[in-house]
């Protein structure tokens, strides 16, 4: 998705949060949301930023003396290097605050941000995979909503909003459980992985929980005879 595409939908996302007085907001994003633009729109509305940048980014002084590639600062193990009041690329776009550290990887992990950055700017970025998990759910992990193959926009939004409903029961059980410190209790019915897959002749959806190797509804005469 590119910036232009973003920006109306997070306006529409500014607009409700200020509807509801929301104004501390963050924003954390990977490689494919390094644009200046964005950033420059985010800075507009008064949001903070934490995005991981690539490799060939420019970094600048703020007067504008070049100073490097991004992936040109080499840093030995386990050192973090921050880099305050530069600019990004050939527009000098800033000033912005970057922050980068090795990884067991080949490359290194940049991530530039609005405020001052610090090793903690890692912890900050690194909330963003708890989201990951959520659509990775959503698209395939649980939900299976790819494997739908719906392209309707009203289909799919029903299914959307049966799949929030599904996460805020699942979440809140789960808080009750932490809350509870029972974490050893048997998982409730709604915490069970359930797949559904349909016959496309007769419409007909079931219900298949993995490594029973039983459809939905199961048969309790044909348990006992086994």
């Amino acid at each position: 998705m590119s910036t232009a595409q973003l920006l109306p939908i997070l306006a529409e996302v500014k607009g409700m949060l200020d509807f509801l007085g929301i104004h501390q907001v963050r924003l954390l994003a990977d490689r494919g949301f390094c644009d200046t633009h964005l950033m420059a729109w985010l800075q507009v509305c008064g949001w903070h930023f934490r995005i991981r940048i690539k490799s060939n980014v420019l970094l600048a002084a703020p007067q504008g003396q070049r100073l490097c590639k991004v992936g040109e600062v080499q840093l030995v193990p386990r050192e973090t290097r921050c880099f305050h009041n530069v600019t990004l690329t050939g527009r000098h776009f800033g000033p912005v605050h970057v922050v980068g550290r090795p990884t067991d990887a080949p490359e290194q992990w940049q991530v530039v941000s609005d405020q001052p950055t610090r090793i903690d700017t890692f912890a900050e970025y690194g909330e963003r995979f708890q989201i990951e998990e959520g659509f990775l759910d959503d698209k395939s992990g649980l939900f299976g909503l790819e494997d739908s193959k719906l392209r309707d926009v009203a289909s799919l939004e029903r299914l959307i909003l049966v799949i929030a409903v599904a996460t805020l029961l699942l979440v809140s059980e789960g808080l009750q459980v932490v809350q509870r410190g029972d974490s050893a209790c048997p998982l409730p019915s709604l915490a069970k992985r359930i797949e559904l897959s349909q016959d496309r002749s007769t419409g007909r959806i079931t219900r298949f929980e993995p490594g029973s190797g039983d459809l939905d509804p199961p048969d309790p005469s044909r348990r006992s005879r086994s």
